[in-house]
């Protein structure tokens, strides 16, 4: 009896201890992506995200973290090659706008069990910020950080005029209008279009994303910008342009940087830019805010709104240690100081946008990422393709080579088959 109760004893006590030994084995954290975790050069210091890395590993002594940075520019490409041979990672940050084709080619992993272990509150993320990642209800991917747009104007600009800026999207064209002598090479908005993303997120989203319109629907099963109001998603900016306020240079091949450029140089007296332009303006063209500048969210018939996109943390399916990676990402996540130190972008939860980027500058920002924000094309594996298709018939339409309601005509008979079957 006494030989019986020891041996039950020795068994409860090996069974107590195993859960221990397997949760401090050695793991090697496998991740692929930009240049988060890439150690500092000699002088320099520390990233944000590589101090919270080091931080997890010293309260982990256990994990080990084997990471790849990979430029942006080859992100996509590179991330795709390793999970197509099999040989993904544990741990991925991928760009919202093409997390879409990696859910649908299988590659990424669900988390939501992961999620209730972790016991991570998903509540904590904007919602326009979370459905970037979430499908038939399964969520395959967790917001890092994002950013809105408002609209800059040119005070020096606008006293000399003697008007006001306008707030709402009806007003901006005629305002605009007024503002413009283009035989001086002077304009009242410039918009730019020589980047397919930045037309989609800068320009075109936008104007949906205030006015209440759709591209695609959803679900993001049908297109829908051939139809009912959603045509003026297009019309809007080819009456805009026809008026004369905007440059048909810079409208048609401009880059991001030569929005500020205009804008800077006094060529352009307003333009939709994110909290990330301030610096610019400031470092290059020495235009501080609220002396030289001024940003207002303009208002449209849905309320005031901006579209938005930013960074995911996804599991790939073919991860080792998906639990670690997991535990990793609510590490980052859970805790709001953390996650402001991580990105320097504005932070997809509501704890850290409390205590990020402070100040008064960025509060129209914030308010305007709690109000309405969200992606101007849904998650879908087309996206990259309709943003490119996007972009030409609007132009297509500007230049008068097609009515507005051909152009969307167009778009949707191009991008038949890029997007999710409807069952």
């Amino acid at each position: 009896m006494k030989r019986i109760f020891m041996t039950t004893l020795f068994l409860l006590l090996v069974l107590a201890v195993v859960p221990v030994l397997s949760a401090q084995e050695d793991v090697t954290l496998t991740f692929l992506g930009g240049d988060y975790f890439d150690p500092p050069e000699e002088g320099e210091e520390p990233s944000g995200s590589y101090e919270v890395l080091q931080e997890y590993l010293a309260a982990n002594p256990n994990v080990t973290f084997d990471a790849r940075s990979v430029p942006f520019a080859e992100l996509d490409s590179t991330q795709l090659a390793a999970l197509e041979a099999g040989r993904g990672p544990d741990l991925l940050i991928i760009n919202s706008v093409t997390i879409g084709s990696f859910i649908d080619r299988g590659y990424l992993i669900p988390l939501n069990d992961l999620i209730d272990g972790s016991g991570f509150d998903t509540s904590d993320i904007f919602d326009g910020m979370l459905k970037a990642a979430v499908f038939n209800d399964l969520i395959f991917g967790l917001p890092i950080d994002t950013g809105t747009r408002l609209l800059y104007w040119n005070k020096a600009m606008f006293e000399e005029a003697g008007l006001e800026p306008p707030t709402t999207w009806d007003e901006l064209p005629e305002v605009a209008a007024q503002m413009a002598d283009p035989e001086n090479g002077v304009y009242g908005f410039v918009a730019t279009s020589g980047e397919r993303w930045l037309w989609l997120y800068e320009h075109a989203g936008m104007y949906t994303t205030a006015n209440g319109l759709q591209i695609v629907n959803d679900a993001a099963t049908e297109c829908v910008l051939n139809q009912g109001d959603n045509v003026q998603a297009i019309q809007f900016w080819v009456d805009f342009f026809n008026s004369g306020a905007m440059s048909q240079e810079d409208l048609l091949v401009g880059t991001g940087a030569e929005r500020e450029l205009a804008f800077g140089n006094n060529r352009a007296a307003m333009y939709l830019g994110g909290f990330w332009s301030a610096n610019t303006l400031e470092t290059d063209y020495g235009m501080t805010w609220p002396d030289d500048y001024g940003i207002i969210p303009l208002e449209g018939s849905a309320g005031m709104g901006s579209s938005t996109g930013g960074w995911i943390f996804a599991i790939s399916r073919d991860a080792q240690n998906p639990e670690v990676a997991m535990d990793f990402i609510n590490f980052v996540l859970s805790d709001p100081e953390n996650l402001v130190r991580f990105t320097g972008l504005m932070p997809a939860t509501r704890s850290a946008n409390e205590i990020a980027l402070e100040g008064e500058f960025y509060d129209p920002f914030k308010e305007l990422l709690a109000a309405n924000t969200f992606h101007p094309i849904p998650l879908n594996p087309g996206l990259p393709e309709q943003a490119e298709v996007l972009r030409n018939v609007t132009q297509a339409a500007i230049l008068g080579d097609m009515t507005a309601q051909e152009a969307a005509d167009s778009f949707c008979e191009q991008i038949e088959g890029t997007l999710f079957p409807s069952s």
